[in-house]
C-alpha cells in the first residue's frame, strides 16, 4: 500500500506544471499616469527581463485625476493574451476585480485666489499706489489636475488690471494644458484720493481749504493719482457736491492773458526774431491759440500763448 502511494505522489509531481511566472492581481491600484499598465495592477513573484517587459504592457486608459474605475482581471488577462505573445506557462491569480484610482493634485479656491493675488503683486510697479485685491463673485469649485510639473498662466480681462471683471487661468502639467477657467469678480483698489471739502460752485478758484482727502476705491476713478497741489489755483467748470472725487475734467487753468490786454507778439524762424505789440481779442491760457490784433498793421493774427503777456505767431 505504501509503495502504491509513493508511486502516485512521484507521478503527480512529475506531471505538475512548472510556471515561468506567477502574476497576482491586486484588489486596489493607485496610479499617476494617463495610461494603465499591467505593472500598476499586479505583483510578480520574480524579477526578470520578462517581468519588466510584461509590467510595461498597457491595459487601458486611466480615469480622470481623482476618479476611480473598476476592471475585471479576466478581461485584462484575455486582452493581453490576444494582443501579445505571452509565455504559455503563466499562472494568473488574485482578485477578480481591480479598483483603480488615479492620483491628482487638488486646486482649490484658496490656491486660485493666491495665484491671482500673486499676479497683481508681480505687476504692482505698473499700478497706482493702492491696496489692490480681486474679489470673486463666488468661490471657484475645486478640481484636480494630473500629477506632474504644474505651471500656470494668469490673464486679466483688462491689460491695465484695474477695472478687470474677470481673471482667466490656464493650468499646464508637463507643458500640456489640462485646465482653462475664468473667475469673475471685481477689482478693489483702496487709495487716498483728493475730494471736495465742501459744496463748490462753477467758476470758483480752488484753494487749499476747498479740498481734502479720503480712502476710496479707485477702480473707476481715471484721475486717482491727482494731488491737491495739481488743482490749487484752477477754476471749476461745474458745481460739485462735498465729498466728490476730483477729476481733471472738472477744472481748467486760469488765463494768463485777458481780452483787451496789450501783449508782445513774436515771430520766430531759424534765422530771425521779429517782435511787435498787439491787443488780445480773447482770454488765453498757456499753449492756447487766441486772436491778437497787431497795433501797427491792424491785422488779426492767430497766436499761441507762450507766457503771461507774450504770444507767438502761428506760422
Amino acid at each position: 500500500m505504501i509503495r502504491i502511494l509513493l508511486t502516485f505522489i512521484f507521478f503527480s509531481c512529475a506531471v505538475a506544471p512548472s510556471f515561468a511566472v506567477v502574476i497576482t492581481f491586486q484588489a486596489k491600484a493607485l496610479i499617476d499616469g494617463a495610461q494603465i499598465k499591467l505593472g500598476d495592477l499586479v505583483k510578480f513573484d520574480e524579477q526578470s527581463e520578462l517581468v519588466d517587459a510584461m509590467a510595461s504592457l498597457p491595459v487601458g486608459k486611466s480615469p480622470a485625476p481623482g476618479e476611480k474605475i473598476f476592471l475585471r482581471s479576466l478581461n485584462i488577462k484575455k486582452y493581453l493574451e490576444t494582443n501579445h505573445n505571452l509565455p504559455q506557462n503563466i499562472y494568473w491569480k488574485g482578485s477578480p476585480n481591480v479598483a483603480i484610482l488615479r492620483n491628482g493634485v487638488t486646486i482649490g479656491a484658496e490656491k486660485i485666489q493666491s495665484l491671482i493675488s500673486g499676479y497683481i503683486e508681480d505687476h504692482q510697479a505698473n499700478l497706482p499706489k493702492a491696496d489692490i485685491r480681486f474679489i470673486p463673485h463666488s468661490l471657484p469649485i475645486p478640481f484636480k489636475v494630473p500629477v506632474g510639473v504644474l505651471s500656470h498662466e494668469v490673464i486679466p480681462s483688462s491689460p491695465a488690471i484695474i477695472g478687470s471683471s474677470r481673471f482667466s487661468l490656464i493650468f499646464r502639467v508637463d507643458n500640456r494644458v489640462v485646465k482653462n477657467m475664468s473667475v469673475r469678480g471685481k477689482i478693489e483698489a483702496l487709495a487716498e484720493v483728493v475730494i471736495t471739502a465742501k459744496n463748490l460752485k462753477r467758476g470758483q478758484i480752488l484753494s487749499p481749504n476747498h479740498l481734502t482727502s479720503a480712502i476710496l476705491n479707485i477702480s473707476d476713478l481715471p484721475d486717482a493719482d491727482l494731488k491737491a497741489d495739481d488743482l490749487i489755483g484752477m477754476k471749476l467748470k461745474k458745481n460739485l457736491r462735498s465729498g466728490t472725487p476730483m477729476k481733471l475734467s472738472y477744472v481748467e487753468p486760469l488765463p494768463v492773458i485777458h481780452r483787451g490786454q496789450k501783449v508782445k507778439i513774436v515771430i520766430k524762424t531759424s534765422s530771425m526774431l521779429i517782435s511787435a505789440t498787439g491787443i488780445a481779442h480773447n482770454d488765453g491760457q498757456i499753449n492756447q491759440v487766441i486772436r491778437v490784433q497787431n497795433l501797427s498793421s491792424h491785422k488779426i493774427l492767430f497766436c499761441r500763448v507762450a507766457a503771461p503777456g507774450l504770444v507767438e505767431v502761428m506760422l
